[in-house]
């Protein structure tokens, strides 16, 4: 069996390639990405490719939300060229090769939380706001889900909320905390530090990823903990972490303005994804 991983050189594609060949050493992988030479806004390396796969896991994203509020065009065209036409070349291709294709959206398509304290089903109304990060994402979704309706695609869609773990790059939320106290730099906090995140820590999405290859087409799934942290609670856990001289926590910290149409809360229900698959966050 031959798995195309998109994004495999990414954060989550890394941790997904690592845990499936821990769990099943004989599977095939092709990391599909543009540190391997491959690139998902070209339709004839992602056919040729697909044609050759079981299973396509599209991981492939421009990701960081402080990126996608940069005005400039050409920055916007990079979210887009990647997040949707790259989606959208995926879609054909396995269409045309009758392969399943399981597409990793994210919570950021939700927007804030219209229910606050109430975990976000996959019913949730589609209200996109952070950036061009999220409504890239949410195209890409809706994409998915027409492609499935008027087509009748193999296609699942799973939406991580915030994920955490190994491997994540410095410009992320916690790696950047902790790389700010390790360097004895005040803790960057935008806004109030009151926006609330559901936290999944990422070797538990590569299990939900895996799980959802055996799940009917046109399903789309949560991956969530159904508990969520202020961004203050987080920077208090990884603040002692590191105690001073006195054995105290570092508690420098910046507040700076908040970013342009912040999510104020992400809360998940993973009630669909555990009642298909068994599957629960650890």
């Amino acid at each position: 069996m031959r798995i195309l991983l998109s994004g495999g050189s990414g954060f989550l594609g890394t941790n997904f390639y690592q845990w499936l060949k821990r769990r099943e050493p004989d599977i095939d992988i092709l990391v599909f990405s543009r540190r391997t030479g491959h690139d998902v806004r070209d339709y004839e390396d992602v056919e040729r490719e697909v044609s050759k796969s079981y299973l396509v896991i599209n991981l492939a994203a421009q990701t960081h939300v402080d990126f996608s509020l940069h005005r400039e065009l050409e920055a916007q065209h990079n979210f887009i060229s990647t997040n949707v036409n790259g989606t959208l070349n995926m879609i054909h291709a396995c269409r045309k090769h009758k392969v399943k294709l399981i597409h990793c959206s994210t919570s950021e398509v939700y927007g804030s939380n219209v229910q606050k304290g109430k975990p976000m089903t996959e019913e949730h109304p589609i209200l996109a706001q952070a950036g061009i990060y999220a409504t890239s994402k949410a195209c890409a979704d809706l994409t998915c889900r027409m492609s499935f309706l008027t087509e009748g695609d193999n296609i699942v869609i799973v939406r991580p909320f915030n994920l955490w773990g190994c491997h994540q790059s410095v410009e992320k939320f916690i790696p950047r905390i902790i790389n700010q106290i390790s360097k004895g730099e005040p803790v960057t906090i935008y806004g109030d530090g009151e926006q609330r995140r559901d936290y999944v820590y990422a070797p538990d999405a590569c299990e939900a990823i895996w799980l959802a290859k055996d799940l009917p087409a046109g399903t789309t799934v949560n991956i969530a903990a159904e508990k969520n942290y202020s961004v203050n609670e987080i920077v208090g856990m990884v603040n002692s972490c590191f105690p001073n001289t006195s054995g105290e926590g570092y508690i420098d910290t910046k507040n700076v303005g908040a970013r342009p149409a912040e999510v104020r809360e992400l809360l998940g229900s993973y009630r669909k994804l555990n009642k298909l698959t068994g599957w629960k966050p650890t």
